[in-house]
């Protein structure tokens, strides 16, 4: 755990430095809903008894919605960390549906490809960090030390980004994946849509930090 946190930290600290030695930093917020396909992998101790979710399991549909943070470095270059509400699980052999309710915190690169079109064209890439709420597996608690799932998640997502640059300016939808590296981890498929509101003028950055009003 001390290391997840240390390597956090890092990133955060590292990107904090990046948009501090940019002139202007362009900031702008948004919305976002999505639907995911979710399947939990890997092993795990239930009391006296080991288990393993492979083979014996199967997507289950959820879903995820909440806000996104755009700050811009550049024409081509631009981070986004999001705060989501996540309704997740897996289909199991043996109990049935597990499902759990985290706090998603995803931080994505973005490298933005304009004029595509009428919008713009994003890969992205970053890590992502979860905690868990709560949940059920029949009947029984999902995550944390008596159920079958850890409460504290973390991995890796990949998306592609459209975003409108004409006609709905600021509408964006996206497909993604995310791997997630913890012992019992999670495997996802995304699609999702969202509304970014246009750069607030009263926020940005000159060389004095991130803000500057």
């Amino acid at each position: 755990m001390k290391k997840i946190f240390l390597a956090l930290s890092l990133l955060i600290g590292a990107s904090a430095s990046m948009v501090q030695a940019q002139e202007d930093v362009k900031v702008r917020f948004g919305v976002t809903a999505g639907f995911a396909m979710t399947k939990w992998n890997g092993d795990f101790d239930l009391g006296d008894e080991d288990f393993s979710f492979s083979p014996g399991t199967s997507f289950n549909p959820g879903f995820r919605l909440g806000a996104v943070a755009e700050l811009q470095l550049s024409a081509k270059w631009s981070v986004q960390p999001e705060l989501l509400f996540s309704y997740e699980g897996t289909k199991l052999d043996s109990v049935g549906t597990a499902s759990a309710m985290y706090i998603k915190a995803p931080i994505l690169v973005y490298r933005n490809f304009q004029n595509i079109g009428p919008g713009q064209l994003s890969p992205a890439i970053g890590p992502y960090f979860s905690f868990g709420l709560g949940g059920s597996t029949d009947g029984e608690e999902t995550l944390g030390y008596d159920g079958i799932a850890e409460k504290f998640d973390w991995g890796l997502q990949l998306r592609v980004n459209y975003e409108m640059q004409r006609y709905v300016e600021g509408l964006f939808a996206y497909i993604g994946y995310e791997q997630g590296l913890t012992s019992t981890y999670n495997m996802g498929l995304m699609v999702g849509v969202g509304y970014k509101f246009a750069y607030s003028k009263w926020l940005k950055s000159a060389n004095k930090g991130i803000f500057s009003y």
